[in-house]
């Protein structure tokens, strides 16, 4: 089926919308390959835009939800949760200079539990609050210094040991 703005459908019907499997064109140059149920996206399917940038995972609603995979067009990956079409819940980030964060995300930030692994040998374990350190952590730094102890919008605050 080809749409007014250019966008083309191949796959199943069900009451006049995409359900089951299918593949879609958009007037832009993405596809999407997957599943569809009440005409959106919903189940397994894997996304690709014009820039090389692609997402393969589960879809609810036409959004990114459940488990799945982005790589983006810079060298930066996710694997891990998400919810509305951001990294929530469980997940690996790896970006294009090596740093790697794996823990827990909210909104697409880091928050909760987790390890940052920067690509100079510096390591942070603890946890985040809206992307910073926050609370209870260790940092390393890769001349062998330490500090055990917590923070606060990404500071070292309150008692710690350095």
């Amino acid at each position: 089926m080809k749409y007014k703005n250019g966008r083309v459908f191949e796959g199943y019907f069900k009451n006049d919308l995409r359900d089951g499997k299918g593949f879609e064109l958009y007037h832009n140059g993405n596809t999407y390959k997957g599943d569809f149920r009440y005409g959106k996206a919903e189940g397994k399917g894997l996304y690709q835009w014009t820039n090389g940038e692609i997402y393969d995972g589960e879809w609810k609603g036409g959004l990114k939800h459940g488990n799945g995979m982005w790589k983006g067009i810079h060298g930066d990956s996710y694997i891990g949760e998400w919810k509305q079409s951001k990294a929530d819940g469980y997940g690996v980030h790896i970006w294009k200079n090596g740093d790697r964060y794996e823990g827990e995300w909210r909104n697409c930030l880091k928050h909760g539990l987790g390890t940052d692994i920067f690509s100079n040998g510096d390591i942070y374990i603890g946890h985040y609050v809206n992307g910073k350190p926050d609370g209870e952590g260790q940092y390393s730094w890769s001349n062998g210094s330490l500090y055990v102890g917590n923070f606060k919008d990404g500071l070292k605050h309150g008692k710690g040991r350095w």
